[in-house]
């Protein structure tokens, strides 16, 4: 058992001295299951927040999209809940839940006032091992989920780019390379058989991690997890392999068309895992090309050359690789040749002539540091940060760590990162207006 706190410390000098804690507790059940507990006693609301180690990675062969159709069948009901009374038995209570899924990990939460806590447990308990999957339920969450790629993908302005994406930025080889949505047919393919075997493989107590945070006391609740989740059987979880990652786009341009009125331009890099070196330069850069509207590139392609209506800029980890991504809604009539030639003099401008500077750098890492304690501020965003370094730092106190390498950078590093964003390294992705030229 370790127990921990989250204690952000600035030094003397460029940035002000300041603390903040998030209390927490983290220990291991017999069977696997690992349990972090970050009590706070001031409202009286608790969220109860599971990250299974599987996502779209571990889809089966011929079944994209695998992963995230089970996060929907994970609300259909076990041997002791019924289909439907799941989210019957929290909004009694004056709970709700959700659930998403990315590549590396699938996360359930739910969030309630405290009194309903014994709940929440319960339910996640339940579904942990008892799921109930007949072909009538597969049959309605696999249409559910073919209409979901419809709506947000296929049939939404400029939603075909995350599919186009995926297959640019990964060879077909390479599992990263499907969309987390998966393909119609595939999704069809799907049988009874696929889904309980995923089941049996994935969802365990020794492949989870289960986050309360809210008002509660850690004493009087340890003996009450160990009760619902101690006595759960473990699953024989298969060895997981990661991604060869080349570092390369396995295609340089792609050219879409949609029924929309302005263009968009995307251009994408690949970049070193999440909390790896070069992760916090990018995140740096990112502010410092458009995390205000005085960015240099938000200044000069909005305010100066007039030639875009939005300009995004941002770094996306994961656990295995990220992506750098610069985003601009060009205007109708705007040269888009004119529009990328900024872009990349923007970008290698700040590994030559016009590198950051002290006052630059100071005001990015205040903005991220501000940006990270108004993320931990609520309890959900508190269980999430703390499953988020579990998994991707392998540490859930390593927060005053992810601080302080944003505090460690100077101008010199963030130049030498800088020139790794180079217009041969990216992919240019456009969507342009249908019949534009």
């Amino acid at each position: 058992m370790r127990k921990a706190c989250i204690i952000l410390a600035g030094a003397l000098g460029m940035y002000p001295a300041f603390a903040q804690e998030i209390p927490h507790e983290t220990y291991e059940l017999s069977n696997g299951l690992r349990v972090i507990l970050a009590p706070d006693r001031a409202v009286p609301k608790v969220v109860v927040d599971v990250w299974y180690d599987v996502g779209s990675y571990d889809d089966p062969d011929g079944r994209s999209g695998f992963a995230h159709l089970f996060e929907h069948l994970m609300f259909k009901g076990t041997s002791r809940v019924k289909e439907g009374q799941f989210d019957a038995f929290m909004e009694q209570a004056g709970g709700w839940n959700n659930a998403t899924t990315s590549d590396e990990r699938t996360n359930y939460f739910d969030v309630a006032p405290s009194s309903a806590l014994d709940l929440l447990l319960w339910l996640e308990a339940d579904r942990m091992t008892s799921l109930d999957v007949t072909q009538s339920k597969l049959d309605v969450e696999r249409e559910v989920v073919r209409n979901e790629r419809r709506q947000n993908y296929e049939d939404r302005p400029y939603g075909q780019v995350w599919i186009a994406l995926s297959k640019a930025l990964y060879p077909s080889s390479n599992r990263l390379s499907r969309n987390g949505i998966g393909d119609h047919e595939q999704l069809m393919a799907s049988s009874l058989e696929d889904v309980r075997s995923f089941y049996e493989t994935y969802y365990g107590p020794n492949n989870a991690v289960l986050t309360v945070a809210g008002d509660f006391d850690s004493e009087e609740l340890k003996p009450r997890i160990e009760e619902l989740f101690g006595r759960l059987p473990t699953r024989p979880i298969p060895e997981r392999v990661g991604p060869n990652i080349t570092g390369k786009p396995a295609k340089h341009q792609v050219d879409l068309e949609d029924d929309v009125t302005l263009p968009m331009l995307m251009f994408v890099w690949h970049g070193p895992r999440a909390y790896a070196a070069g992760d916090a330069e990018r995140d740096v850069l990112a502010h410092l090309l458009a995390g205000s509207d005085g960015g240099r590139l938000s200044k000069r392609l909005l305010i100066d050359e007039q030639l875009v209506q939005d300009v995004s800029v941002f770094q996306y980890s994961n656990r295995w690789d990220s992506q750098f991504f610069v985003s601009v809604m060009a205007n109708p009539d705007a040269d888009l040749g004119a529009v990328e030639r900024i872009v990349m003099e923007e970008i290698a401008a700040l590994a030559a002539e016009r590198t950051p500077q002290a006052g630059e750098l100071k005001r990015a890492v205040a903005n991220i540091e501000m940006d990270l304690l108004y993320g931990v501020e609520s309890s959900m965003g508190r269980a999430e940060a703390l499953q988020r370094y579990q998994m991707y730092a392998g540490d859930s106190s390593y927060m005053d760590e992810d601080i302080a390498r944003y505090r460690a950078l100077s101008p010199e590093v963030l130049t030498s990162e800088a020139a790794k964003l180079t217009p041969e390294s990216c992919v240019r992705l456009r969507v342009l207006p249908k019949g534009a030229e």
